[in-house]
């Protein structure tokens, strides 16, 4: 063994600097060595060789040895040894040779490492080795009195060494934190038992540290000191002495927090709920101790001079401040976990956050930034106490007052038996607080909004740096990590569920800021440039705009919009509203019109088009603002989505609209930049419908330049402009469907339709290896391609191969495929069918019973359009798909469990009938092979599936085409077969029915279509689509069909039937068949 381990560590040497390919060899035997069978002599060595091992006293015998060792190597050996166990250390795996005594003493062994271990990283490791083994084996194999007491001996001991009660703190954190994961009831239950053990034990050793460090810190500087001299003292102290008692009490926070907030209810039933209680009276007393320090810390070094904030001061404050987090984070959790058991606790904490947030309202210190995770901790505390639903009315059992039981209620945290008396408790403590002595919700509004909720220095110089991340980042935070995002939480929540105490402060704060807006909008404020009165104002925007909904009814939005903003937002001075060069008001507005659509009438919106484009120049300029170019564009892809939208309106300002896009879109850096830009062309496609065929070529000429932009992210931005070019084409689309009210220009179509093939070839080819982020968008385009050509040329039968290639390597797009395919059997025709026909029937042989319903759908129209438009001699070719059809229809005739879904057999029927219509003969002997029962059953399958399967698969074409082929296997006078006659004419006096119903509705919509005064446009379109969908003429291939008098048809037929039975024979047949039936066919 001892040679193995010589080999291993000659390997890790290698591994980290041996040159190639050494390097590469030595890391693939270590790969081999970690598959290796886990023996005892192997393990031994390597932990001597690897970690510190204990003697028979009980300390660590081979320290020496280990500093000996190259630092690098040895750390390398403990990752591996880590990946190693994770792999290894399994009970039941076969190449695990310890025995159970063998695996206690490892346990052991890896356990006094992790607390003896001289090197901190080393340590970190060994000690998420000791925690995945603890999850694995505790407490069946790994007791708790093994387990735990070695990690937390020192801290029963006063003269512990510190290092040894730091060590022991942070390897019982990472254990507990790694069995708290366990979600498992009986885990649960488990990490109860434990933390009632644990955590009395912890919660002294706690409070003594606490204590400690903040009487420490109160201590220092004498009372004779200058200002200067005493902060250098609390310097010192923070840098030193304090700092460790920082760190060690930020972990032992971590490891009571995991306990409280994982067994809070059997914690809670200890000593009578004393644990607890002290428990959160001690992190209140403690906390206010820190902030009242921090606080006047804070002030100490910003009146001293001399007294420099280093990295390393800035360091422990950044530990204070995560101290402070964590008692903080304990007492927000158990509240939001245990809003009901944390309701006598509410008055205090209530207090101690609304005086932190007061402290640290003011604007912060340069030297020292403000503790931001506690204000997030204070601000989602009153968030979640102002929202909590068992703390208000609806909670009650009665409107008596009654103290009684209501019925248990379910939270995430289990059931909580709910009393009046509790909820009026809870409901006391917030009220008093809010009301008395004074009316707190104003004022705390007041200091969301004008203190929390403005942008800070720091915004500003982000903001002034890169303006692009800078938009992207504050769209993308959360409550959890941005203070400002908290506070706009709180904000919504006191304005939602305290709207009588809450809205009168904000429609007074907006009064006052009303007469500064109107003096900056008259160019009346003489710093206008730099007036930090801005960001206030900009806070108050940012409330009218988060509480739009809830203000609806009570702010009429339009006219103040007109008087006090819309004057800034169109004055030529471009200093008006910055702020440090910054457009910050003018930003703000553009953001708040987005909000307030819905309150803007439709005459507001023409000159609000002008001012966002106006002037165009600004998009040209590259120095200009990018964070209010930004803002524009959302802006104005908002207002053409909103159901307000008129392209007659916006018809005027489209060209400028279009301009000022296209000159943004290559000074953008950011790939989510660039997708808002193409996201704002594709609304404005969208919304202008048909109309905007008139600027086909202002919209593609530059899209070959914006495609060939080689980014980071640049297929993101191509798949984007995919999905562009796809909309454009709808449009065409639509536009060539009425000719009469849009003129399309043939060349710019054609240019596009020239440009969509390059993509579309470059996009699907599977030897492209950029094509699986194309793929999808790149067919979705070349549908709309199809769709819109008129002509078939080689170009687009050669790319079919496309298709083809890729579905040899899977079938992931496969709906896509076979709607395309339709598309190239109807414009294709004979030239595609000649050169594709036995790879299509290959691909459907391979397709069919392997794919979900959906494209087991589009399989069947595939064949029946083929059925329907190719020669019936060259219909041979699809043989083996259709009797796969009429297969699955036999198996679900019979009864079988497993069959198709009924959808997807009325489209295998559809084929089958629409063969019979073509060549009833042809589908007799070839695809039946002249098999009468088989043809039964599936004339039996279509009356019953003709009632039980929707209108969506089984359209009134279709369900046409069953009633003529079962007409005509009517004429091959099998007896079986005549007696279904009754059935058959009363399905065929349906369908006429449904024709006659169909008509009508079509002439009713035609109508109304001419009654139509306004052009319909915006979001209201895709209705207006979806509705002509369903109107639009018929196919080529149903032309026939639809066209034929089924009534005069089915008499045809009956004639026939009645030459050929005699009239006796025929009479007696036409007894089976219901009067009323009959009736429809002789009127």
């Amino acid at each position: 063994m001892a040679d193995d381990v010589a080999r291993m560590r000659e390997l890790l040497a290698w591994s980290l600097r041996a040159p190639e390919p050494q390097r590469s060899v030595a890391e693939q035997e270590l790969q081999q060595l970690q598959r290796a069978p886990l023996t005892v002599p192997f393990l031994a060595a390597l932990l001597d060789m690897t970690v510190a091992v204990s003697d028979d006293a009980g300390a660590p015998r081979n320290l020496a040895q280990l500093a000996s060792e190259d630092p690098d190597v040895r750390l390398l050996a403990v990752l591996w040894l880590k990946h190693f166990l994770k792999m290894q250390w399994r009970p039941r795996k076969t190449a695990n040779l310890l025995s159970d005594e063998q695996r206690a003493h490892a346990r052991d062994a890896l356990l006094f490492a992790a607390l003896h271990e001289p090197q901190p990283t080393a340590a970190l490791h060994l000690s998420l080795i000791v925690a995945a083994i603890a999850r694995a084996e505790f407490p069946t194999q790994w007791s708790f009195e093994t387990l735990f007491p070695p990690m937390l001996q020192p801290l029963r001991h006063q003269d512990a060494a510190e290092e040894k009660v730091t060590r022991g703190v942070h390897l019982c954190y990472r254990v507990v934190k790694e069995l708290a994961a366990r979600r498992l009831m009986q885990h649960r239950k488990q990490f109860a038992v434990l933390s009632v053990e644990l955590l009395p034990l912890l919660l002294q050793y706690w409070t003594t540290t606490a204590t400690q460090l903040n009487d420490f810190l109160q201590s220092q500087g004498d009372a004779g000191q200058t200002r200067a001299d005493k902060a250098a003292a609390i310097v010192a102290a923070l840098t030193t002495t304090a700092a460790e008692q920082l760190k060690v009490l930020v972990t032992t926070t971590k490891l009571i927090s995991a306990m409280l907030l994982n067994a809070f209810r059997d914690l809670s039933a200890l000593q009578n709920g004393e644990l607890v209680r002290s428990a959160l009276v001690e992190f209140y007393n403690q906390l206010e101790r820190l902030v009242k320090f921090r606080q006047a810390f804070v002030a100490l070094v910003g009146d001293a001079e001399g007294v420099e904030a280093g990295t390393e001061l800035k360091d422990v404050m950044l530990t204070l401040d995560k101290c402070m987090h964590r008692i903080a984070a304990i007492v927000v959790g158990v509240q939001n976990s245990y809003p009901v058991e944390f309701r006598e606790y509410l008055p205090p904490y209530l207090t101690l956050f609304w005086n932190a947030l007061n402290a640290f309202a003011s604007v912060p210190s340069t030297a020292l930034p403000s503790p931001r995770r506690l204000q997030i901790d204070a601000l989602q505390f009153f968030a979640n106490v102002l929202s909590c639903r068992l703390y208000k009315n609806e909670s009650l059992s009665g409107s008596d007052g009654t103290t009684r039981v209501i019925s248990k209620v379910i939270t995430a945290t289990g059931d909580v038996a709910l009393a009046d008396d509790m909820v009026l408790e809870a409901q006391a403590a917030v009220e008093s607080f809010f009301t008395q002595p004074e009316n707190r919700f104003a004022s705390m509004l007041n200091m969301v909004v004008m203190h929390y909720m403005t942008l800070t220095a720091s915004d500003l110089e982000e903001w002034q740096s890169d303006p692009e991340a800078y938009c992207s980042l504050m769209e993308s935070l959360t409550a959890k990590e941005s203070v400002r995002a908290c506070a706009e939480n709180v904000f919504l929540t006191l304005v939602q569920n305290f709207p009588d105490q809450t809205i009168p402060a904000l429609t007074q704060m907006t009064s006052a800021a009303s007469t500064y807006l109107v003096e900056l909008g008259r160019g009346q404020v003489s710093n206008a440039g730099d007036d930090r009165r801005v960001l206030d104002m900009d806070a108050i925007l940012l409330a009218i705009g988060l509480g739009c909904y809830d203000l609806h009814d009570c702010f009429e939005f339009e006219p103040w919009f007109l008087s006090n903003l819309v004057p800034i937002l169109v004055n030529p001075d471009a200093a008006v509203g910055s702020v440090q060069g910054l457009p910050v008001l003018r930003f703000r507005i553009v953001w708040l019109v987005s909000c307030w659509l819905a309150q803007l009438s439709a005459n507001v919106r023409p000159p609000l088009y002008d001012a966002l484009l106006n002037p165009s120049a600004f998009f040209h300029q590259a120095d200009a603002d990018v964070a209010l170019k930004l803002r524009i564009i959302q802006t104005l892809e908002s207002m053409v989505n909103d159901w307000g939208f008129e392209h007659d309106t916006f018809a005027a300002f489209l060209p400028r609209a279009l301009d000022c896009l296209f000159a943004f879109f290559p000074q953008a850096d950011e790939s989510e930049s660039k997708m808002k830009v193409l996201g704002c062309l594709e609304a404005i496609i969208q919304a202008c419908g048909a109309q905007i065929v008139t600027f086909c070529h202002q919209i593609s000429a530059p899209l070959p330049a914006l495609w060939t932009n080689e980014s980071d992210a640049s297929n993101l931005v191509r798949g984007k402009i995919l999905q562009l070019m796809a909309k454009l084409l709808a449009s065409v689309k639509e536009a060539q469907k009425n000719p009469s009210e849009v003129q399309v220009e043939s060349g710019s179509v054609q240019t596009l339709l020239d440009m969509c093939m390059q993509v579309i070839r470059f996009a699907t080819d599977v030897s492209n290896p950029d094509e699986v982020f194309l793929m999808e968008n790149g067919l979705e385009l070349w549908n709309e391609t199809m769709e819109v050509s008129t002509v078939y040329n080689e170009e687009l039968h050669l790319l079919f191969g496309n298709v083809l290639r890729l579905m040899e390597r899977d079938y992931e797009h496969v709906v896509l495929v076979l709607t395309l395919l339709e598309r190239y059997l109807r414009l294709g025709k004979a030239q595609f069918w000649q050169t594709y026909h036995a790879s299509i029937s290959g691909l459907l042989q391979s397709v069919i019973g392997n794919v979900k319903a959906e494209a087991s759908l589009q399989i069947a129209e595939v064949t029946e359009i083929a059925v329907a438009t190719v020669p019936v001699d060259q219909v041979a070719e699809f043989l083996p798909v259709m009797k796969s059809m009429v297969g699955a229809c036999i198996t679900f005739q019979q009864g079988e469990a497993k069959h198709e879904p009924e959808t997807v057999l009325a489209g295998y029927l559809s084929v089958v009938a629409r063969l019979m219509v073509v060549n009833l003969d042809f589908s007799l002997n070839q695809l039946l092979t002249n098999d009468r029962g088989v043809l039964l059953l599936l004339v039996d399958a279509m009356l019953r599936l003709f009632y039980t399967v929707g209108s969506s698969p089984l359209t009134l074409v279709r369900r046409k085409v069953w009633t003529v082929a079962l007409c005509s296997t009517l004429m091959l006078m099998e007896q079986s077969l005549l007696e279904k006659t009754g059935q058959v004419l009363e399905i065929c006096a349906e369908v006429m029915e449904d024709e006659y119903e169909e008509q009508k509705q079509k002439h009713a919509a035609a109508a109304a279509d001419r009654d139509e005064d306004g052009a319909r446009s915006g979001v209201y379109r895709a209705f207006q689509a979806h509705h002509k969908s369903h109107q639009q003429q018929p196919n080529e291939e149903d032309v026939p069909i639809v066209s034929l008098d089924l009534k005069e048809f089915v008499c045809r037929r009956l004639n026939e039937l009645a030459a050929q039975l005699g009239n006796s024979v025929f009479d007696q047949l036409l007894h089976t068949v219901d009067s009323s039936v009959l009736r429809k066919f002789q009127s």
